[in-house]
């Protein structure tokens, strides 16, 4: 009988979760809204576990501070009324199966080593763009999580001096963006990200008045990465990545940035700036990887 896996995705907003086989071909898929206190997340994912028997192990993956080797988690952003939590042995009593839990942003990044546009790859990094920024760093082949498993931390970024509450993570949100496109471009639905991105695949001044600064915001991103390690690839992940003007723009404000400051031109080269291979698929591959390597693949 083949092994099947179950791989769930903790983000902000959903609770994806898809049945994959050891290939990382993915059987079926669903997902549940993301509840917003402890009980009923808890309980949410009691019942998402219930949905599937016959499985080889559990494995999440989660935005917070992930000890791998514990599977304990604090949890932060949208999830933080979580705190502190033994999320492995939650998982491991309410499945009986074994249980692999990585941080989301890490979790991207394996995703694309495995079987995406990182394999082969020595130096490079996946930044997924969604209800926050995550961040995921390949160093000279292998993920790196750093001395208290924080490496990676994208959205912690400080990206005005004057303000230490401006941050990656609370100005570079691509579910803010698309709510913002959306009410100046007075949409019906605020979260439609199709009809926001028909707006400024239209050049819709009003919409791009909007996308733009919140591509620059990215590129500076990227700048200050590079200019700590230097990378070959940096993919662009979270659900907007399908939208070839993502990329395109953000290679853009990039150039832009260079041609506006000779340090950053003669000092920090562009990396490669691709789309990401699996868009929100990602973090249940990576988080089956992340599984695979710590019990299959040593």
């Amino acid at each position: 009988m083949p092994r099947h896996y179950l791989s769930i995705d903790i983000g902000g907003t959903n609770i994806k979760f898809a049945l994959i086989d050891h290939s990382g071909n993915i059987i079926e898929r669903d997902k549940v809204a993301t509840p917003r206190n402890r009980e009923e997340f808890l309980s949410a994912l009691q019942q998402v576990v219930s949905r599937f028997l016959e499985i080889a192990a559990v494995c999440v993956s989660v935005p917070g501070i992930v000890h791998t080797g514990h599977g304990r988690v604090k949890f932060t952003g949208a999830l933080g009324f979580m705190g502190q939590f033994e999320l492995a042995d939650y998982m491991k009593e309410i499945s009986g199966k074994s249980v692999f839990v990585g941080n989301d942003g890490n979790c991207a990044a394996l995703a694309e080593m495995w079987l995406g546009r990182l394999s082969g790859i020595d130096n490079g990094a996946t930044i997924t763009l969604g209800t926050s920024v995550g961040g995921g760093l390949v160093i000279n082949g292998n993920l790196i999580e750093g001395t208290h498993f924080r490496a990676g931390e994208l959205s912690a970024i400080v990206n005005n001096y004057n303000d230490a509450k401006a941050t990656t993570g609370s100005n570079t949100s691509a579910v803010k963006m698309i709510e913002a496109v959306a009410t100046r471009c007075q949409l019906p639905d605020l979260k439609d990200g199709r009809r926001a991105f028909g707006e400024i695949n239209a050049g819709n001044p009003d919409a791009l008045e909007i996308f733009q600064p919140f591509c620059r915001r990215v590129a500076i991103l990227i700048s200050n990465i590079q200019a700590v390690v230097d990378l070959e690839r940096v993919l662009i992940g979270g659900g907007i990545s399908v939208q070839p003007i993502v990329v395109e723009e953000v290679r853009r404000q990039f150039k832009a940035l260079q041609e506006s400051d000779r340090r950053i031109r003669d000092d920090i080269e562009m990396p490669e700036i691709m789309a990401a291979q699996f868009g929100n698929d990602a973090n249940i591959l990576g988080a089956l990887y992340g599984y695979l390597l710590q019990t299959e693949y040593k």
